[in-house]
């Protein structure tokens, strides 16, 4: 569940962004409208309103008031289209462009209502003189305005009453995107669950309601499929299996009949020499094909995780030495050496295994380095211990396994040697008929595919180094 738990974490951070984007958004676009509005709605008035008045009104010598050129064009270019001066007792004392139906005096009260309101509709401001009362006015609704009132404590309190608000904003936001989240989190665990289950195998039924019904269905439908093909390629393995091991059943009892006659043959007295030869190959070749039975049955129960393992407490320092001795006094031929070398540690090893299928492993091995070198050659039996594995190797000094067959097993020697990528032959090609070195015939590698079988079934490691004369077979060690 550790990626639905990455998904939902990045779900809450992306609608964290968002909502930081939108805020920014939003907050630049308030400053904007503020700003514009400013700058639109700019006060008519300079900093200081005597400049002021002497820009946009002047009076002669007779103390009569009238506007400059310079004050009708600022007031045209700011979007005011008249301008009225009211003396202390409220009468109009002077105008510019004054609209129709404006009155020449003024109440106090009227003066009030129109500095907070409008006058007649239109949107004015005010401004005190020496002159008097200056009174500017814009176009009809081109001002929307509304007085507003705060109390002095309201002021002092702002900052803490934005502050309140903007907490219970993010109380709400991060209670809303949890309980969002959390539901998008529990509608997805389902998924998450038959998407697990179907890697490991297993048959998934989910429940097709809610938000994601339609993926919970081609979920369940994907399940349903591949448990159908998985019930057919189980008939399929089981009928090869017992279609192998009656095969091979059937075929003992013939090759027990002509092994025993081959063997009267070899020892009948009254046949030529050659004939007894002949016999003698026969015998040979029937004791070649008994092992490949055994071995075709051997790794069709590895594959399938039929065969069981007998597993038991054992030397492996023991058993190595054994098989040495039992190759010797097989008929090692004098063309072939045989050494062994057990490094120091490695007589005190005790694995916990199948010591059978492992000296198996050895043997064919070993049959491997002899068979496929028929004219001889130097052969080391070793055995190591690097830190907690028990490394058993056969080493030759023959022609060597081939790469192609290396890369075959998934064990390429450029692989396990130099360059960590495998070889880029996918197959075997032909070879081997006259020693692994030739290009003949497609090699038989099913002693090597036997002895990658049952090492994993131990849950080893399979390695094939020094451009294919060294097989290393490794074993946990459990115990000591």
């Amino acid at each position: 569940m550790k990626s639905l738990l990455k998904i939902y974490g990045k779900y809450i951070g992306f609608t964290w962004a968002m909502i930081l984007l939108l805020g920014i958004v939003n907050t630049g676009l308030l400053l904007w409208v503020i700003i514009s509005q400013s700058e639109k709605n700019e006060p008519v008035f300079p900093n200081r309103f005597s400049d002021m008045t002497e820009i946009v009104l002047e009076t002669n010598r007779q103390g009569e008031i009238r506007m400059t050129q310079q004050g009708e064009n600022f007031l045209e270019e700011k979007g005011y289209v008249f301008l009225l001066v009211l003396n202390d007792e409220g009468d109009v004392i002077y105008t510019w462009n004054q609209p129709e139906g404006f009155e020449g005096h003024y109440t106090a009260g009227e003066i009030a209502a129109f500095t907070r309101w409008y006058l007649h509709d239109y949107p004015v401001k005010v401004w005190r003189c020496e002159e008097g009362l200056l009174v500017v006015g814009s176009e009809k609704n081109s001002t929307w305005k509304y007085p507003v009132e705060l109390s002095q404590d309201f002021m002092y309190n702002l900052g803490r009453y934005i502050g309140i608000a903007l907490s219970c904003n993010l109380l709400v936001i991060f209670g809303v995107v949890g309980f969002l989240g959390y539901r998008y989190y529990q509608s997805l665990r389902p998924l998450a669950e038959g998407i697990h289950g179907i890697a490991s195998g297993q048959k998934v039924c989910l429940d097709e309601k809610g938000t994601a019904s339609e993926l919970a269905c081609q979920i369940n439908h994907t399940s349903r499929i591949l448990e159908s093909q998985r019930s057919a390629l189980d008939k399929r393995d089981l009928a090869r299996t017992e279609w192998i091991a009656g095969v091979s059943h059937d075929i003992r009892t013939p090759l027990s009949v002509i092994m025993g006659y081959a063997d009267e043959f070899e020892s009948d007295g009254n046949l030529s020499e050659q004939e007894r030869n002949r016999a003698a190959v026969i015998k040979s070749q029937i004791l070649k094909i008994r092992q490949l039975i055994d071995d075709l049955n051997l790794t069709s129960k590895l594959e399938y995780q039929m065969q069981p393992l007998r597993i038991s407490a054992f030397y492996p320092a023991a058993l190595l030495r054994r098989l040495a001795a039992e190759t010797i006094n097989e008929g090692l031929g004098a063309e072939h050496e045989l050494d062994i070398d057990l490094q120091e540690g490695f007589e005190s090893i005790v694995l916990n295994g199948d010591e059978g299928l492992i000296a198996r492993a050895v043997r064919n091995l070993l049959g491997n380095s002899i068979r496929h070198n028929p004219k001889g050659c130097r052969i080391c039996l070793l055995g190591s211990r690097q830190g907690n594995l028990c490394l058993i190797a056969v080493k030759d000094e023959g022609c060597g396994i081939p790469d192609e067959v290396a890369a075959y097993l998934g064990c390429s020697p450029e692989f396990s040697r130099e360059s960590g990528e495998r070889s880029s032959a996918a197959e075997p090609a032909h070879t081997a008929a006259d020693g692994r070195g030739s290009r003949k015939e497609k090699p038989h590698i099913m002693g090597l595919r036997i002895v990658q079988q049952i090492v994993q079934a131990h849950g080893g490691g399979f390695l094939i180094t020094e451009n294919g004369h060294c097989v290393v077979l490794s074993f946990e060690i459990r115990n000591g």
